[in-house]
């Protein structure tokens, strides 16, 4: 019983580890574009269009810039950093596995840029 116990533990532990925070934005973006836009524009683009594809999607200001998270309940959050750079933004998107991207929210944000 107690190794059930043990057993059901890690399992719930390990389910967690990918559900955490997307504090940490995990290796390399999907894509990395630059913008002539200051990144306050282009968040202001990108947001309600992410919105109207993933309703919880949210927006926080990060160090020079922001982060738009599209929230997902199978695998990972798509992740948007919008930062200075030079005289306009770098953005970086981040998704999940190719067969979990959403195409949408990739062509909004060409649109915006």
């Amino acid at each position: 019983m107690q190794s059930r116990m043990v057993l059901g533990a890690l399992v719930l532990v390990l389910l967690t580890g990918c559900s955490l925070p997307n504090s940490m934005v995990p290796g390399e973006p999907n894509v990395s574009k630059y913008s002539e836009k200051p990144p306050k524009e282009v968040a202001a683009c990108v947001l309600p269009e992410w919105q109207k594809e993933i309703s919880h999607t949210t927006q926080v200001s990060i160090s020079n810039g922001y982060r738009i998270t599209a929230p997902s309940v199978i695998t990972a959050d798509e992740i948007l950093d919008i930062v200075k750079y030079k005289d306009g933004s770098r953005v970086s998107l981040y998704q999940g596995p190719p067969w979990a991207k959403s195409g949408a929210l990739r062509k909004s944000l060409r649109d915006c840029l």
